[in-house]
């Protein structure tokens, strides 16, 4: 009996001490703690995973306490290295330690080349609701429609709740996951969005330039130009999400073109295209232009086999693009160099696109600490690229007017041979006039063979002539169009400083420009009559717009800042635009004596703007002044 009862006694601690031993396993989770005033933190190795490499487990057995054991702490901003084909489940323990309840948190997975992440936050019911999206699925399936994954922390101050991630990749890739609050996670979306803003910007104006270009000169140089920067923006959409989220959001499927090696295809032809039409206009060159029609073929046939033949391990198949760029690369520096032209952008330019392949395709380099400049690197060496081929092409005016400037010493040196030989025959006559008559046939046989050179130096002369006339005209052509480029360039330029009166009626110079531009704002998402709501209109007086239904005239300055407006309205437009920057605070009297109005009339108008601004809550630092002007005070 003794017996028996030492054995009960024993099984039971045995189980109490197990079940004990189990519970602080299980509660061993790694958690994240927002302290008061932090607003960001990096949380890509403060997490907890479990590979699902069957994608069994729904959310509901992998949230179970009794399941929390399996999870292992991330280590690696990598996760995993391999198991492409299966699931990984991260668990996101969170406390917030804020004490003011004026903080949001926000979580961001940075990056847009997740094939598809699920995230799943509890209920108060103690289930959890999912939000899936991804590059392989639709835009608008995304609860805060960014180019990265943002998602929503319901989180109080002093609550705790864990939070769980399913990811699916399409390789090994670096994950860069964070927590910010509500002012940081603008902050950076909007710093992010501007300097792409840029980004883009100046790789349309380069294209823009070219496409004019090519339209005044029709040379092909600037046509594949053309076609290679094209290549690079579709590129750089792709690779960043925001054509995704802008031109394609409902076609997931234009994703997989980056990955299908489309764009890194039409870079690499277009490049070829365009390096050999630059080699030919320095120096015609065969075999230049041979070996561009091959490592084209080449590389077509090699895109074709990676596709549908067989795939090549990204390293020999990134050795094979290199080579073929190469080799007709470094055969037109020889034919460069051979006739003593010296491009280092054009070769700087080069250098740079074998940097953008080595770097896109090995993906796990990363020159810097910080996951975002590790990404965007590409888009500085793909920015610096453009503007260096841009320049390669600026340095073919001035060889064009290094051509003039020999084709004009040669003119000058044939002419002074000329002369001379003019001189000589004229004292060659003086003295044969002199001499004795039986040397006339040897000094008419001399005369004969001077006129044949003079001949032959006049003829070369005309055809130097032609050569000038075509090179002064180019010439002519290229200096227009750079000054015309100099002067949009420096309207952009000024619109974007602080202008004074005199510098804003360059802008809005009269009453028409102003009513234009109200109208255009105005009705910039399509017309509806105010009696009757109908959307077709006919153009009135001074850009006002006429119901074609009720025959309803609406004037641009109806239900806007201007109406009933009593002074002139490009003296308002300035008032409101001063109104609406920081680093201008006219009194009113400055003001008045500015705009040469009643001090009384500018204050009454500047208390309309404030009670505009207060009305839209208004942001100075978010909107422009431009959002006011269609503020309606009754």
């Amino acid at each position: 009996m003794r017996r028996f009862i030492f054995i009960f006694y024993f099984v039971f601690a045995s189980s109490l001490y197990i079940q004990t031993l189990a519970n602080e396993l299980s509660d061993t989770r790694t958690k994240i703690v927002i302290k008061d005033g932090v607003s960001h933190v990096k949380i890509s190795q403060m997490l907890d995973f479990y590979l699902d490499t069957a994608s069994q487990f729904p959310i509901n057995t992998i949230a179970s306490e009794s399941f929390q054991i399996n999870f292992k702490p991330v280590t690696d901003a990598h996760i995993l290295y391999d198991y492409l084909d299966s699931d990984i489940w991260v668990r996101m323990t969170v406390t917030n330690e804020h004490q003011s309840e004026g903080h949001s948190l926000y979580f961001e997975s940075w990056g847009f080349d997740i094939k598809k992440i699920s995230f799943y936050y509890p209920n108060p019911d103690g289930s959890y609701s999912e939000n899936e999206s991804g590059f392989s699925l639709p835009f608008y399936k995304r609860k805060l429609k960014h180019k990265n994954f943002n998602y929503f922390l319901d989180l109080r101050p002093g609550e705790t709740k864990t939070y769980y991630l399913k990811i699916n990749r399409s390789y090994n890739q670096e994950f860069s996951f964070h927590i910010r609050t509500n002012e940081k996670f603008l902050a950076h979306s909007w710093n992010e969005y501007f300097m792409l803003g840029i980004y883009y910007g100046v790789l349309v104006l380069i294209f823009i330039f070219n496409l004019y270009l090519f339209i005044k000169l029709r040379d092909s140089l600037y046509l594949y130009f053309i076609g290679l920067i094209f290549a690079c923006i579709l590129f750089s959409l792709g690779r960043d999400g925001i054509g995704f989220q802008y031109l394609w959001p409902n076609a997931p499927w234009v994703n997989r073109f980056n990955n299908a090696n489309v764009i890194e295809l039409l870079i690499i032809v277009a490049t070829l295209l365009f390096s050999n039409r630059y080699i030919q206009k320095y120096t015609k060159s065969d075999r230049v232009f041979k070996m561009t029609f091959w490592a084209v073929l080449v590389k077509l046939l090699l895109f074709a086999s990676q596709i549908y033949i067989y795939e090549l391990y990204y390293i020999t198949y990134l050795v094979f693009t290199i080579l073929i760029l190469l080799i007709p690369f470094s055969m037109g520096l020889y034919m460069l160099i051979k006739s003593k032209i010296y491009s280092w952008s054009y070769v700087f330019a080069y250098a740079c696109l074998f940097l953008v392949i080595v770097y896109s395709y090995s993906k796990s380099i990363n020159l810097f600490n910080n996951s975002v400049l590790n990404w965007y690197f590409v888009y500085f060496i793909i920015f610096l690229e453009m503007i260096l081929f841009s320049f390669s092409i600026f340095n073919q005016f001035k060889f064009l007017q290094d051509d003039f400037i020999k084709a004009n010493r040669e003119k000058t040196l044939v002419l002074e041979k000329n002369n001379q030989l003019t001189q000589e025959l004229n004292s060659k006559l003086k003295k044969k006039v002199k001499a004795r008559t039986e040397k006339i046939e040897k000094m008419a046989a001399d005369l004969a063979q001077k006129n044949v050179e003079l001949q032959t130096t006049n003829l070369k002369l005309q055809e130097l002539n032609a050569q000038v006339t075509q090179m002064n005209k180019l010439l002519e052509e290229n200096n227009k169009e750079l000054r015309m480029s100099v002067e949009v360039t420096t309207k952009d330029l000024a619109l974007m400083k602080g202008l004074d009166f005199e510098n804003f009626k360059k802008v809005f110079p009269d009453k028409e420009t102003c009513y234009q531009f109200l109208s255009e704002l105005k009705w910039k998402d399509n017309y509806h009559c105010k009696k009757c709501g109908y959307n077709k209109y006919s153009e009135g007086p001074v850009f006002s717009r006429r119901c074609r239904n009720c025959n309803y005239l609406e004037s641009p300055t109806v239900d806007t800042l201007f109406h009933k407006l009593k002074f002139p309205i490009e003296k308002a437009f300035y008032i409101l635009y001063l109104s609406n920057r920081k680093d201008v605070d006219l009194t009113l009297s400055e003001l008045s004596e500015i705009l040469e109005l009643r001090r009384e009339t500018c204050w009454a108008f500047k208390n309309k703007i404030a009670q505009a601004m207060e009305k839209v809550d208004h942001n100075k630092d978010l909107n422009g002044w431009e959002s006011l002007a269609l503020v309606h005070l009754e």
